[in-house]
């Protein structure tokens, strides 16, 4: 099923980026040349964000890929990482509940613990588990700016995905925001849940484990 199809995607995406918890804190100030665009070199520096954000995904460095998350977004993911921490799951929506039992599918509580968030990004990434394909063929096209907010379409192999591609703002530099993403995914979780008849968690632990089976062998 598509829907299906999509729902494990983003939610994939998601939990690539999980790591970047508790200890991650925020990117420290901007670098020297960063300074506010004026309105017509805004579509241009997104689109130098989206770039750089699937260049540290290829590159499987967790350093630059938490460095690129807006505030919200380290929000988000933080409760992501306490939760694979001590296992509570409780009032996790369905994109941080699979970010988490999916890091605790590899990793116990004492490797999260030894692990920085970069390294944590990273062991995703080794994972494959937003998979090659997705990562070399994205792209993004119509990117429409709204002052400090700004998003695109995302594609792959040339096609529209529904995963929403949004950047914000934050003292003059553009980030990837992945609040309305992890939205999207939750509101996908739990209608597949309705119209299948089973709870969220059954639905979870299902994307969840056919990801694992569909996982490229690391080596």
């Amino acid at each position: 099923m598509k829907t299906a199809a999509a729902v494990r995607n983003a939610l994939l995406g998601v939990a690539i980026l999980a790591g970047a918890g508790i200890s991650a804190g925020y990117p420290q100030g901007s670098p020297a040349s960063a300074q506010a665009a004026p309105a017509h070199q805004d579509v241009t520096a997104v689109g130098e964000t989206f770039v750089a954000a699937r260049q540290a995904l290829l590159a499987k460095d967790g350093g630059g890929v938490i460095e690129l998350l807006s505030r919200d977004s380290l929000d988000r993911v933080e409760r992501t990482r306490k939760a694979a921490l001590d296992g509570e799951m409780t009032g996790l929506g369905p994109s941080e509940k699979f970010g988490a039992l999916g890091l605790r599918q590899y990793l116990k509580p004492a490797e999260l613990r030894r692990m920085t968030p970069a390294q944590i990004v990273e062991f995703g990434l080794q994972k494959n588990w937003l998979g090659p394909n997705v990562i070399t063929q994205a792209g993004m096209e119509r990117i429409s700016v709204r002052g400090d907010r700004a998003s695109g379409t995302l594609v792959v192999n040339q096609r529209p995905v529904m995963v929403p591609a949004d950047f914000v703002r934050e003292d003059g530099v553009w980030r990837v925001d992945l609040t309305r993403a992890m939205d999207l995914t939750d509101a996908l979780v739990r209608g597949t849940a309705m119209a299948t008849k089973r709870s969220e968690d059954a639905v979870i632990k299902d994307i969840l484990d056919r990801a694992i089976r569909n996982q490229a062998p690391t080596r």
